[in-house]
C-alpha cells in the first residue's frame, strides 16, 4: 500500500477520502509519475493533482525507490504504469481522470521514441492523457518532488 503525503509532507491516512473531498464539485483528477536515477537506485514519485479553477488546488504524492533501472524504455513504462494503476483506483471515485506522461513528442528528446507506445498503454485502459508540455502532474509536480523533497543522498 502506498504512503501518500501532502505537499506540506503531512501523511494522508485515507487517499480515497482525500480525493472524494477534493472532487466534491466535479473537479478533474490528474495523475503523473516521474523518476530520478540516483546512484544505484531509481526513485519514482507519483502525484495526484486536483485543480479548482480560481481557487488553486490540492495534491498528494507517494514515493518508491527500486534498484536502478538502466533502460529508458523500461523506466518510462514503469512511470506510466504506476500512473495508470493509480488512475484505475481513482476512477471509481472521480469521473474525469487524466494520466500525464513525462515524455516529449519532439524528436530531439530520447523519450519521443516511446510516445506512441506509452499513449497506447494509457488510452487502452480508457484514460485521457497529456504529454509534455501539458503534462504538469508528471513534468512539473512529480519532477519537483522527486528532485527536491526528501531527496535521497547520492551514492558514492
Amino acid at each position: 500500500m502506498a504512503h501518500w503525503r501532502t505537499l506540506n509532507d503531512l501523511p494522508i491516512l485515507d487517499i480515497d477520502a482525500f480525493v472524494r473531498e477534493s472532487t466534491r464539485a466535479g473537479q478533474a483528477v490528474h495523475v503523473g509519475t516521474d523518476s530520478l536515477q540516483t546512484g544505484k537506485v531509481t526513485q519514482f514519485c507519483t502525484v495526484i493533482a486536483i485543480l479548482t479553477p480560481g481557487k488553486g488546488g490540492r495534491a498528494a504524492y507517494c514515493r518508491e525507490t527500486v534498484p536502478r533501472i538502466k533502460s529508458l524504455r523500461d523506466r518510462l513504462f514503469k512511470e506510466v504504469w504506476r500512473s495508470v494503476e493509480v488512475a484505475m483506483e481513482l476512477s471509481r471515485l472521480a469521473h474525469d481522470v487524466t494520466v500525464h506522461l513525462d515524455v516529449n513528442p519532439c524528436e530531439r528528446f530520447k523519450s519521443s521514441k516511446y510516445v506512441q507506445e506509452l499513449v497506447g498503454l494509457v488510452v487502452g485502459q480508457g484514460f485521457a492523457f497529456r504529454v509534455k508540455p501539458d503534462a504538469f502532474a508528471a513534468s512539473v509536480c512529480a519532477d519537483h518532488i522527486v528532485r527536491t523533497m526528501g531527496k535521497l543522498p547520492r551514492a558514492a
